[in-house]
This record gives C-alpha cells, sequence and structure tokens, in this order.
C-alpha cells in the first residue's frame, strides 16, 4: 500500500520546551488500529527542544538521523548521535533537544506505541 497523505504538524514549545517541532507522520493511528500513536519523522531546528515529559500508557522509542541531540533520560543528561537509538517505557521521562550553535537540524525518527 503506498501512503500518499501523510500529515505535517508544526507544534510550538511542544511539552514545554523551545521552538517549533516540526512532526512528518508516516502513518495515523487509525491505519494501525490505534496501537500505535505516532510514528514520524522530527525535526528541530537549532535551539528547538521537547521538553521534559514522563509517558504514561505509551512508550516512545526515536533513532537520531542527523545532527547531535541533548538527551535527558530521567534526568541523566547525554549526547546522541546519528545512528543512536533510545527508548523510553511507560513510567519513565525525557526530553531531546538541537543545541542553540547547532549547524544543522537535528533530524529524528520516533515510534510512540500504546502499552
Amino acid at each position: 500500500m503506498l501512503i500518499k497523505n501523510s500529515k505535517t504538524d508544526i507544534c510550538s514549545n511542544r511539552f514545554g520546551g523551545d521552538g517549533d517541532v516540526i512532526i512528518e507522520h508516516y502513518l495515523d493511528e487509525k491505519l494501525l488500529n490505534d496501537s500505535v500513536v505516532m510514528y514520524a519523522k522530527v525535526t528541530l531546528k537549532p535551539g528547538c527542544n521537547l521538553g521534559y515529559h514522563q509517558h504514561t500508557g505509551n512508550s516512545e522509542t526515536i533513532v537520531v538521523l542527523q545532527g547531535t541531540a541533548e538527551y535527558n533520560d530521567n534526568g541523566t543528561p547525554m549526547l546522541l548521535h546519528p545512528g543512536d537509538t533510545v527508548h523510553c517505557p511507560s513510567g519513565e521521562s525525557h526530553s531531546i533537544g538541537n543545541a542553540k550553535d547547532a549547524a544543522e537540524d537535528l533530524l529524528l525518527q520516533a515510534l510512540v506505541i500504546k502499552c
């Protein structure tokens, strides 16, 4: 099945973060019987981030496609690079962002699944 009508959302200050988050959805929830909340490419321009938030009733897996991510895993900061994968299970918290002085956009692949 070729999917041609993907949706793009631009979310300002998502989860209390800074700047705009561009979410290019690969699939919508209805296509996967509402088991997948989001499967998308996420773009964070320099200085933009998703604020620290907790996952409840779902988990998120993120793959870094381009750039260096500033990631907070339950209070532990770390840098992620292209090819790195992180997982935030239900009940845990995280944030992710692109440094203000970054030379390029941060591109991520994100999969959020209901638990």
